[in-house]
């Protein structure tokens, strides 16, 4: 096991990013409390009990002047009555200037959030309303933000939350970094690769879970390298058993030959050519069980660049060539395809010229046979169909099967369900997979060979 120092479970992690968290806050709310003191001492706000002060200053002043609007602080809100409560001049609205006319017979220094200031003039009362309000000093930030202390918390909240955003990803990233460790590990024993070293994490508690993926990857790759064996050791029996009963075979073979060239009546000419022909079939048997040995040992496919437009064309050539002997018709149609693709080239070709080969069994004298290429959802696709007499609905579901012959008449023709097993197979070895139906065009069979692209 690979060696991890300085290792913490999750709650010490997620505590470490609180105590950094509320630093973080703690440190934002100092920094906005130092600049908008700098502001208040440089003048750039205007503390909340400015007016009232001003006012204050400003009382006699106010008090004698004529028009008192230049000694009145923009942010405040004036009017001046005569003794009879008529309204001499201000800078509010008559509805305005009725409610602070009841609020100076009321007596009242504060109404709500807005506090009032009564000065006495000749003849003359002068009421001034103000507010309790930090202000920016300059007019232009006073029209859009009137209050400086919203502002400021204004700015506090969209710090905090920003604050909240940027460490909750970086916790999320820092996860998402020692979890794709556990990821990693699952897709390799998925994918069946067990000879990886695991890779173990700064985080207790996901080391616990490699720990136990790791036991895991070793008594599987214990239990597939036994499993390896014993079908190595099944497949030499198997070959070493069909090479065999090749030689007692030809010897069956041989002398029935050798019998059928005497002078014989004809039930024992008959009982012969019986011989014959059940050796004849005997041996296309052992072939297609050698050929299922062979399939399944070449397990590793050597993918390469293929020129896909060759490929199509040597394919074609073996097609009319085989087709040429029963007299049919082969047509090739070549939809939108690349020009290059990753494949194994042997054993994508030996797969296609498989089906192709059934085809041209069960499709009738002077019939035809369809190949086509193109592309499909990323995936190449070649499809065969034959002018036979098509698939039933059992091989529909089962011909992809080993030794499946559906319809005995097969026989005949000297198939042991073998061909499109194979092709199936090496189509599985590339991603893809080897779909089967009916052809509405030939009204026969109809195979299709899909692979991935890359």
């Amino acid at each position: 096991m690979e060696i991890i120092n300085r290792q913490k479970n999750i709650g010490r992690i997620f505590a470490l990013y609180i105590i950094y968290f509320c630093a973080a806050t703690i440190l934002f709310a100092i920094s906005i409390f130092v600049l908008f003191g700098f502001m208040l001492q440089n003048k750039t706000i205007l503390p909340a009990n400015y007016c009232e002060q001003y006012i204050e200053q400003k009382r006699n002043d106010i008090a004698k002047a004529k028009d008192v609007r230049p000694l009145i602080p923009e942010e405040c809100k004036y009017a001046v009555y005569n003794l009879d409560g008529k309204l001499v001049q201000g800078n509010v609205s008559e509805e305005k200037s009725l409610d602070m006319w009841k609020i100076l017979q009321d007596n009242k220094t504060k109404e709500g959030n807005h506090f009032y200031k009564i000065i006495q003039r000749k003849n003359e009362i002068c009421i001034v309303e103000y507010s309790l309000i930090a202000k920016f000093s300059n007019p232009m930030l006073q029209k859009y933000m009137p209050n400086a202390e919203k502002f400021f918390l204004l700015q506090y909240i969209i710090l905090f939350i920003s604050e909240v955003i940027i460490f909750s990803r970086c916790f999320r990233k820092r996860l998402s970094k020692e979890m794709k460790i556990i990821k990693d590990t699952t897709e390799n024993i998925h994918m069946g690769n067990l000879e990886f070293q695991i890779k173990y994490s700064n985080i207790i508690e996901i080391n616990d879970i490699l720990s136990a993926l790791d036991k895991m990857k070793m008594e599987l790759q214990q239990s597939l390298n036994k499993q390896w064996k014993m079908e190595q050791s099944r497949k030499e029996q198997m070959a070493a058993l069909a090479h065999d009963i090749g030689t007692p075979l030809t010897i069956l073979k041989g002398n029935a030959e050798l019998l059928n060239e005497l002078d014989l009546n004809s039930d024992q000419s008959t009982f012969v050519k019986n011989i014959l022909s059940e050796s004849s079939k005997m041996e296309v048997y052992m072939k297609s069980l050698i050929e299922i040995i062979k399939s399944e040992r070449e397990t590793v496919i050597q993918k390469k660049e293929i020129d896909l437009q060759n490929f199509i064309e040597d394919i074609s050539e073996v097609g009319h060539s085989m087709a040429r002997d029963k007299r049919i018709e082969f047509i090739r149609r070549i939809g939108e395809i690349p020009k290059y693709f990753l494949a194994d080239e042997i054993a994508l070709q030996r797969a296609i010229i498989n089906v192709i080969s059934n085809a041209v069994d069960y499709s009738p004298v002077n019939g035809k046979i369809l190949f086509q290429a193109d592309i499909n959802n990323e995936h190449i696709r070649f499809i065969i169909e034959d002018s036979g007499r098509g698939f039933t609905q059992e091989e529909l579901n089962y011909a992809t099967e080993q030794f499946f012959q559906g319809n005995k008449s097969r026989n005949l023709k000297n198939h042991y369900g073998m061909g499109l097993y194979i092709a199936r197979e090496f189509l599985r070895q590339h991603n893809g997979n080897l779909y089967l139906a009916n052809s509405k065009e030939t009204g026969g069979a109809k195979v299709t060979l899909e692979i991935p692209i890359n």
